[in-house]
């Protein structure tokens, strides 16, 4: 039979060893050989009350005094002195727990013992002081977790208490998360001391309230469809073309996210960030240019480069180049230099205008960009923050070369992260493109604007208000050759990837509030100042 191995995570004073003392109690570990391996040392000991009051459990406590690293000669050494049935780690938090856990997929272990539960314990006090300064080691600890106990919980408020659980659940979605209760008398409750967090309540809540808005919305919808009434009609139509131009534009946008969101994921996990030192060259301006041709690698629209542009930036690539390829790849994108070829049929000078200027204002605006953020700005929001994101393996010091399905895993992981936290502005700037798409249409009667100035920036306000896909603005900008010129149907082309409604919001939900004002103000400028100079 095989050994099974309870790890044991979580800082100093956390209360790992009295986490242990409660399952020695447990009568589930009668008649048992025991082994507790303590790597860190607080002000608890393994009691032994517990020990002499259950006369048939064998209990070893073996202080790790000699500070030695417990790798897999250690472990075998242990197994052949004591055949134990259960082996408890109380692992120092300080150390890598990957090296721990990844240990026991060697072969000749997992021959002889196995992982049964990897416990992480959180004094909930110090929970947030340990998040801002060592989010990495924590993310792991909890990422890692079949189980997570809360301590100290009565020391917290509630908002406190739920956004510790909210951060948990972001990074391990799977794991039971417990809750230390030692006052209570309750034996019902696992190891008598730790009872499981009911999260779920609020959650079927609002579950509840959803359901019931969509019922009554699919309950006016039907009412009206069957009303007579023109008035109705009216509301009813201008809700069908709401509901067709919403629908369309995210069924457009999510599949670049989501693929924006992979090669994120890959860029933060898989490649190190010296790679990317020697893959930009150290003079700015050729960095800018390589940066501003590497989205024809990159097939990706607008809604997708943001989170690569993240990825990027946490990995120390120079602002310039990062700006950069966020503006240029939805134009130099292949699928959409491809649509502009088949909607201009006839008009190539409009295909390349608008691969080169695209290609010019952002490698201007990048390097502005460059120059006016201090080298050591952090130009990411709060929420995004370069030490790393919420799944805690963007870093470079995570440990995957004893099991590389740990990195394919934390490779889905952090992009399900990354598409969900981008996702959620694509679909508040989708749903307000939706309402400006449904006032404002190729069919409405436009005025006729003379001169050079108001045309182009009619066409920079209309690529900012409807939204379009790069990959399929071209066909609705030729729409618009009736009321304006090539020159003025260039701004739409050209500013619409770089900045509409969704891509605004997702600009000040991804970056500090200031990076986004600058940001935009020279992408207008600078695309103006390009643009009314073309004469096609």
């Amino acid at each position: 039979m095989k050994t099974k191995i309870e790890i044991i995570l979580g800082f100093l004073q956390s209360g790992k060893t009295n986490f242990i003392n409660s399952m020695i109690k447990n009568c589930d570990l009668q008649n048992e050989t025991i082994v507790v391996i303590q790597d860190e040392f607080g002000q608890s000991k393994i009691r032994n009350k517990f020990i002499n009051s259950n006369e048939n459990m064998n209990i070893i406590n073996i202080e790790n005094t000699s500070n030695e690293e417990i790798n897999e000669k250690y472990i075998n050494k242990i197994l052949e002195i004591y055949s134990p049935h259960r082996i408890f780690i109380e692992v120092n938090g300080m150390k890598n727990s990957n090296s721990i856990i990844n240990m026991f997929n060697n072969k000749n272990l997992r021959k002889l013992c196995r992982i049964d539960d990897i416990v992480t314990l959180i004094d909930t006090k110090k929970f947030f002081i340990y998040f801002r300064n060592m989010k990495s080691m924590l993310s792991t600890q909890i990422y890692n977790s079949k189980t997570i106990i809360l301590n100290n919980i009565n020391n917290i408020n509630k908002k406190d208490f739920l956004n510790i659980q909210n951060q948990i659940k972001r990074i391990n979605e799977t794991a039971n998360l417990l809750e230390h209760a030692p006052s209570l008398n309750i034996k019902e409750i696992h190891q008598d001391e730790y009872r499981e967090i009911s999260s779920h309540s609020f959650s079927a809540i609002k579950t509840m309230f959803y359901m019931s808005l969509l019922i009554l919305s699919f309950t006016c919808f039907a009412a009206l469809s069957i009303t007579d009434s023109s008035g109705y009609l009216f509301y009813l139509d201008k809700f069908k073309n709401f509901y067709t131009v919403f629908i369309s534009i995210l069924i457009q946008g999510i599949p670049f996210i989501l693929v924006g969101s992979f090669v994120s994921a890959i860029i933060q996990i898989c490649i190190p960030k010296y790679t990317f030192i020697k893959f930009f060259p150290r003079n700015i301006f050729l960095s800018c240019v390589i940066a501003a041709l590497a989205g024809l690698l990159f097939p990706i629209c607008d809604c997708g480069t943001i989170p690569v542009v993240k990825g990027l930036i946490k990995k120390k690539v120079p602002i310039a180049a990062s700006i950069t390829f966020m503006l240029s790849a939805p134009i130099v994108n292949p699928i959409a230099i491809i649509s502009t070829v088949y909607a201009f049929q006839g008009m190539k000078a409009v295909v390349i205008y608008r691969i080169v200027a695209g290609i010019i204002i952002s490698i201007l605006v990048g390097l502005i960009m460059h120059f006016l953020t201090r080298k050591d700005d952090d130009i990411l929001s709060i929420n995004n923050d370069g030490l790393s994101c919420e799944c805690g393996f963007c870093n470079d010091d995570y440990d995957y070369s004893r099991n590389k399905f740990e990195k394919i895993r934390a490779v889905f992981i952090h992009t399900g992260d990354e598409f969900f936290n981008i996702g959620k502005f694509m679909i508040i700037g989708t749903f307000l493109s939706s309402i400006f798409q449904n006032i404002v249409s190729t069919g409405t009667n436009i005025p006729i604007f003379s001169g050079n100035i108001s045309p182009l920036i009619a066409m920079i306000l209309l690529s900012f208000v409807l939204s379009v896909c790069s990959t399929s603005d071209a066909f609705i900008a030729k729409g618009f050759l009736k009321q304006f010129s090539v020159s003025s149907v260039m701004g739409f082309l050209v500013v619409g990837p770089m900045l509409d409604i969704k891509n605004t919001i997702m600009i000040f939900g991804n970056f500090k509030r200031k990076f986004a004002i600058k940001l935009i103000f020279f992408i207008v400028v600078v695309s103006f100042s390009i643009l009314i100079n073309l004469r096609l």
